[in-house]
């Protein structure tokens, strides 16, 4: 995919974005369940 990494460079950020979201709501809660 490294062929066509121009073309979808925009999609490839949102999705990174989108993951390291991801993986912020899931430690919150996690860290909200460890807690109670």
């Amino acid at each position: 995919w490294f062929t066509s990494m121009k073309g979808n460079y925009v999609e490839i950020e949102i999705l990174g974005l989108y993951w390291h979201f991801v993986d912020l709501v899931w430690v919150f809660i996690f860290a909200f369940f460890y807690l109670w």
